[in-house]
C-alpha cells in the first residue's frame, strides 16, 4: 500500500536532506509515511532541528556522537547510515574510529565486535563510490 500524499510528501522532503538511508531504514520511513504521517514529520523536523538548525556543534561532530550512541546501542542500521553521513560530513577515518573507540567506554569491547565490521564495510564501499566518481570525471 501506498503512502496518502501527505506522507509521500513527507517522505520526498525527508530523502532530500538524508540521503544515506539504508534498504531496511529507508522501508520502516515509507510505512510510517503511509500509517503515521505524522509522527513522520515530527520525527523529520526534530532532525533538522537538531542537525541543521542548530549550530553549537558543526554537523561532523553531531555525526561522530550518532555513531557513538548507535554503536553503544548495537544498532547496525544507524551506523551504517551515520557513518555515511558523518564522511559526507567531512569526517575521517580515524575520527569516526576514536568515536567507536569511545562507545565501548559505555557499552563495553562488544559495541567495537558490532561495530567495526560495519565501519570496514562502509568504509569499502565509501571509498569505492569515490573511486569510479573520479574515473567519470577524468577526462
Amino acid at each position: 500500500m501506498e503512502p496518502g500524499s501527505k506522507g509521500r510528501e513527507i517522505l520526498e522532503a525527508m530523502l532530500k536532506v538524508r540521503t544515506s538511508y539504508p534498504p531496511d531504514v529507508l522501508k520502516s520511513r515509507e510505512i510510517l509515511a503511509r500509517e503515521a504521517p505524522e509522527y513522520l514529520e515530527l520525527f523529520h523536523k526534530t532532525y533538522l532541528y537538531i542537525l541543521h538548525e542548530r549550530s553549537a556543534l558543526p554537523p561532523k561532530v553531531k555525526e561522530l556522537i550518532i555513531i557513538a550512541v548507535d554503536a553503544a546501542q548495537f544498532y547496525e542500521r544507524g551506523l551504517r547510515s551515520h557513518i555515511r553521513s558523518a564522511l559526507e560530513a567531512g569526517a575521517t577515518r580515524d575520527e569516526i574510529v576514536e568515536a567507536l573507540l569511545a562507545s565501548s567506554l559505555a557499552a563495553g569491547i562488544h559495541a567495537l565486535s558490532v561495530s567495526l565490521p560495519i565501519f570496514d564495510q562502509v568504509i569499502e564501499q565509501w571509498e569505492k563510490e569515490r573511486k569510479d566518481t573520479r574515473k567519470q570525471d577524468a577526462p
